[in-house]
This record gives C-alpha cells, structure tokens and sequence, in this order.
C-alpha cells in the first residue's frame, strides 16, 4: 500500500470519517461504480431526517458503502438497507444518541443469503468473520453515525455503549424449520429481505440437558425477564429470539412459530411486586406503564413484539434473546430487489 493510500486513511480518520477503524478512502473511482451498482444517480435524495433537515443523498450513501469495505455486489442488500435505516418509523438518530446503547441489527434473510454467500452458522450472532456479514453490518452503523448526529448538531450518549455500534448482522439460515424471518412481518416466503431494529447486545441462552422443546422455551423466557431487563417499564419495544439448531430440533417437535410466541407470551411473567421491591418500576408509575400491583407482568405489551430468527451452528445447545432498544418500537422490513 503507497503512503499516499495510507496518508488518505489517516485524513478519513482525522476528519472524523471514521467509526473508529481505519475505511477505505471514498475515491471517485470506487464510489462512481458502486452508484451505479446502486441504480442511483449522484444527488439523488434517498432519504430524509426531517426534524434535523437533512437531505441524505446518493452518493453520500455510495462513499459510505465504499469505506465500509463493501463490494458493489452488494448494492441490492445495501439499497433496501439505506430505504430501511432512513423511514421515519425507524428513528435514527434516537439510536444514535440515546444513553441506552442501542445498535442497528441488520437481519438478512431468503434466497439473497445463499447468492451472496453470507455466513449463517457458526459465530452467526454479528461475530462470522465473513467480509459481507462484516461490512453490510458496518455500513449500517456508518449510516447512523454520519446520518443520526444531524450534521455533527447530536452527540452520542451512550452510559455503556453496545460492541454491535461497529457491525452488528445476522444472516438466517436459507433453509428453515418455521419459513423464512421476513414472513412474520407480510413479505412472501419467497422473497429476500433485510429487516433492522434497534437492539441492546444479545445474551446467551444455554441449554443442554432439556429433553423438551418447552424447557427451552422457558429457558428463553428466563432471559427476557431478568431484573435488569430494560423492557420491565416502558414494555414498548420487544425482542428478538434467535434459535440455533440443537435447541431448535427441540422445539420444532412441539411448536410452530404461533405457538412459541404465544407460550412465550403467557408464560415469560414476573411478579410485579418483585419487580417494584428491587426499584424497577417507578413509584408512583407513569399511566402508560399499565402496573398491576400484585399481578404477574410481562415484558411486551403485544405479542407482536416478539420475533425469531434461525441462524447458528450446530454442536452446542445454546441460543441468543435480543432485547429490543424501547426507544425505536418499529420494526423496518425491507424486499430485496434485483437479485
């Protein structure tokens, strides 16, 4: 690599151009054919935060792929991925900026995953040391740290912060027991989709003696309803379960998908007034709350806040809860097109 190569990564990272690892220099050479991978033209606007009055447009998004590391034969992903990061319903720069540490999960999931070769087994959970789950993954978070600072106006807050803020993907399974991810939220199986969500960090569910699909079901549910868990309150966001296949090849035998929700839903409950001896709901709480003094409480609201994604190895009993962040309550699910 030439010094003056090295010398164009180090004005990248002076200029704050960075998440903090060195980028690709945006060179005309490398953005110009990643637009037109995109199907865009340079000052197309594709997209808008309006409460910060920012335009985002094309070929800020096509610089923002390249230093990234992306290959334009990922521009389908990448486009229905910029759509989803900038709708309104989304709430970038909450993400960007709330205390709470919330990333931008990216779930790839159909055909796509196979065509572009995305790892989905092991180290599945935004670990799979695969350049495409990497860089998809770390444009993402690119996105909304160049797009949900509002022109540097914002600053982010985190009080912990999330490893996932530099890549977080998860890529499921091409072949899976309950139908691809994207049909619980009205794509057609046959699709390909990128979906996002704001998420806290994943936590491990280990399980390896259950005989039973259940006892992992309440393995799960253990999780989601730890004293800690921030869903407790406000219960406006919800979570996601990612299922690896030893714990699935249990619950498959006993439960669709409907019927995992729903156990999930009436069974994962703790006692409200545990949850208010240990200071995790506010006295006197606020109305939206809905706090039953001396009733079980759950964590969602609806059952719609809960979702499963297949994806991970075989060869250990484990599987993963991700706490959606309570600040962005939307789902974004996006179809791929031109694959």
């Amino acid at each position: 690599m030439s010094h003056g190569v090295l010398d164009d990564i180090e004005k990248c990272m002076d200029s704050g151009w960075t998440d903090g690892l060195p980028v690709i220099p945006p060179y005309g050479s490398l953005v110009d054919p990643m637009l037109e991978a995109l199907g865009w033209q340079a000052g197309d606007v594709v997209g808008v935060i309006a409460e910060q009055s920012i335009k985002v447009r094309a070929e800020q998004a096509a610089a923002t792929a390249v230093m990234a590391g992306c290959r334009p034969e990922y521009a389908p992903v990448l486009r229905a991925l910029v759509q989803a990061i900038l709708d309104p319903l989304f709430n970038v720069s909450g993400v960007e900026v709330t205390t709470g540490g919330a990333s931008v999960l990216v779930i790839v999931s159909g055909p796509v995953v196979a065509a572009l070769d995305f790892e989905h087994e092991a180290n599945a959970m935004g670990g799979a040391n695969r350049r495409i789950n990497a860089t998809v993954g770390r444009f993402a978070q690119m996105m909304r740290l160049f797009c949900g600072r509002g022109g540097g106006v914002l600053e982010s807050h985190g009080t912990i912060g999330h490893p996932g803020r530099l890549s977080f993907c998860i890529a499921e399974h091409p072949e899976t027991a309950w139908g691809p991810f994207h049909t619980q939220f009205g794509l057609p199986a046959e699709a390909s989709a990128v979906t996002i969500m704001a998420t806290e960090g994943p936590n491990s569910c280990n399980n390896h003696y259950s005989k039973t699909g259940a006892g992992i079901l309440d393995t799960i549910g253990d999780c989601m309803m730890h004293y800690g868990q921030t869903a407790w309150y406000y219960r406006s966001s919800g979570f996601l379960v990612a299922i690896a296949p030893d714990h699935m090849e249990l619950v498959k035998r006993d439960f669709t998908r409907e019927a995992a929700r729903q156990y999930l839903y009436e069974n994962a409950r703790r006692q409200t007034d545990d949850l208010v001896k240990v200071g995790r709901i506010a006295i006197p709480p606020l109305e939206y709350a809905e706090v039953e003094p001396g009733a079980m409480r759950t964590p969602l609201k609806f059952i719609e806040q809960l979702s499963f994604v297949e994806c991970g190895a075989t060869g250990g009993r484990f599987s993963a809860v991700v706490p959606r962040w309570v600040g962005s309550r939307n789902v974004i699910c996006k179809q791929i097109e031109g694959l």
